[in-house]
């Protein structure tokens, strides 16, 4: 009858369909694992011809899901993300920022929209690698700006989750970083008394943490650099109660210039970071303390 010729037409339709779609989208898989999957196993390499192996990738597919899907689909935005993080690595600074800026659009465009495609952690993903490439820039006013944006972002995610977040930890450090390097001592001092505070809480207390310990170094430089030794030195002399026996004579030594070895830290490895002088001065002073705690400050 007319109904069943009608009827099987229609179920043939929908299988033309049925496996046109799966065709599609098992072609689509396979150029994920081809490049997406390639790419992220290159960029955890982290060798210079792997990142530029990964950034081939990410274009590659990049290409073609701008083809095959809507510019602002969830899989764009992964790709941009990650091939700005890549440009990152490989120092290509303004590449990097065009990549992210457009990842953010998009973010931004879904937020507006009331789409739940991207979530908090997205966004503060975006803002704290645009930031980051606003840093190496030299934009410190704009760089200041996203991490604060990022901050934002990871406080809130850090709310909800009920416990101290190393997100929010690492972007203060950052904060703190950008303050001093625009000569705003003040302002770089309170985020790293935050960031030791947070991360006080995080590593359960434990004041004699490698990480808490390094931070007290950073803060006794940034004092010395504003020339407040007297502060620098009680800072130095915490630093150093808190070290091991042989942690504080590696610390003093270091300090002092003496073993011959470089920072490890990115803060004193950064070139004009402090004066070396005042610096010796300052934990002269603190290793005097240390040892006589009732001698005078010099």
């Amino acid at each position: 009858s007319n109904s069943f010729s009608a009827a099987s037409s229609a179920l043939e339709t929908s299988i033309a369909a049925y496996e046109h779609d799966i065709d599609r989208r098992l072609k689509w898989l396979s150029s994920v694992a081809e490049h997406y999957i390639a790419g992220l196993i290159h960029e955890a390499k982290g060798e210079a011809n792997d990142y530029k192996e990964a950034c081939h990738h990410y274009n590659r597919l990049l290409s073609l899901a701008r083809t095959k899907l809507d510019h602002r689909h969830a899989y764009i935005v992964a790709l941009l993300e990650r091939r700005g993080a890549v440009l990152f690595e490989q120092r290509k600074l303004p590449c990097s920022m065009l990549s992210y800026l457009a990842c953010l659009k998009i973010l931004e465009h879904q937020q507006s929209t009331g789409s739940n495609a991207f979530d908090e952690a997205d966004l503060s993903r975006v803002l704290y690698g645009i930031a980051r490439v606003l840093h190496d820039k030299e934009e410190y006013h704009d760089a200041l700006h996203m991490y604060q944006r990022a901050l934002e972002c990871q406080r809130a995610l850090a709310a909800d989750a009920g416990r101290p977040s190393l997100d929010v930890i690492t972007t203060l450090c950052n904060i703190s970083r950008v303050h001093h390097l625009a000569g705003e001592i003040d302002a770089s001092l309170a985020a790293n008394r935050e960031v030791l505070e947070l991360a006080l809480v995080l590593v359960g207390g434990k004041n004699e943490h490698p990480f808490l310990i390094h931070r007290l170094k950073v803060e006794g430089n940034i004092l010395v650099e504003a020339g407040r030794l007297e502060d620098a030195m009680k800072t130095f002399v915490e630093a150093a109660r808190r070290c091991s026996e042989d942690g504080r004579d590696r610390m003093i030594t270091a300090m002092m210039g003496g073993g011959g070895g470089g920072s490890s830290s990115q803060e004193d490895a950064d070139a004009g970071d402090s004066s070396v002088l005042s610096i010796r001065s300052a934990s002269a002073l603190a290793q005097i303390n240390f040892i006589h705690p009732a001698a005078p400050a010099a």
